[in-house]
């Protein structure tokens, strides 16, 4: 390394947190460096740029990622991110959105919802747009199981099907904003006709959450442009391969038939 360079690797070296939540030209002033030698030395460690480097600290740093949660809230993207800045902060907000869920998560919950699907004589999974992707996901994964699952796009549909369902059934309903007018108006059907409620949606009431009897909530965190629901979708998701799991785990001989699946998908 150069003399300058050399410079900035000593700074991170005595105080390597610095570098999190500052900007790059910040951290130039703050260690009396310029954002040109500061961004040579990246490149120099084999590091694509100045976002790199710091997710790079924080991981290093953080057993539980605390500095990656400091670091998504800080980076914002614009027209004018670069590639490495717009893969640092969609690496980033998933991250902290994972560690977030996992201190967010109700294993009491996640346990009885489990139970409840075990328990029922069919299954409803709605959601609309990014929301009816993961919906669908799940539906897949209970017809795995050998469980009684049901997944439409139309939701006029699912109304008609619904008309049919009572307490021995239930309804999975995932909606990140939880403000639907088209899933409320599931929801109430389902309600009236003493459906049990599952509802995935953000940590905040919603008319969906208030009227569901079991509530698994995301962290409310979309850092990055609404219209991808890349963050919400990401937790969802994950929320479905938990359930997916628990079920797998209390339901006596499925892992058996299952693998037994995979084996005459793959000859």
């Amino acid at each position: 390394m150069t003399k300058k360079e050399g410079i900035v690797a000593d700074a991170l070296l005595n105080e390597p947190s610095a570098v999190i939540t500052r900007t790059i030209t910040a951290y130039g002033q703050y260690i009396s460096s310029s954002t040109a030698t500061i961004t040579r030395f990246c490149r120099k460690l084999g590091i694509s740029g100045y976002s790199e480097l710091k997710i790079s600290i924080a991981k290093s740093l953080s057993s539980d990622s605390s500095e990656v949660d400091s670091i998504a809230e800080n980076l914002t993207l614009n027209d004018k991110s670069s590639s490495s800045e717009i893969v640092s902060s969609v690496i980033a907000n998933a991250q902290s959105a994972i560690t977030k869920l996992h201190r967010l998560s109700n294993v009491k919950k996640l346990e009885q919802a489990s139970d409840t699907i075990l328990l029922a004589r069919n299954v409803m999974l709605c959601g609309i747009g990014t929301s009816a992707l993961v919906a669908r996901d799940m539906h897949r994964k209970l017809l795995r199981l050998g469980i009684m699952s049901h997944f439409e796009e139309d939701l006029d549909v699912q109304k008609v099907q619904l008309a049919f369902f009572d307490s021995r059934d239930v309804l999975i309903v995932f909606s990140y904003s939880g403000m639907k007018a088209e899933l409320k108006s599931i929801v109430k059907l389902a309600k009236n006709n003493n459906v049990k409620i599952i509802a995935v949606t953000k940590l905040n009431e919603n008319p969906i959450s208030q009227s569901a009897d079991i509530h698994i909530p995301v962290v409310p965190l979309e850092a990055l442009a609404r219209e991808g629901a890349t963050v919400s979708r990401l937790q969802m998701l994950i929320v479905v391969d938990i359930l997916f799991q628990l079920l797998i785990n209390h339901r006596s001989g499925v892992f058996e038939k299952l693998m037994e699946s995979n084996v005459n998908r793959n000859t």
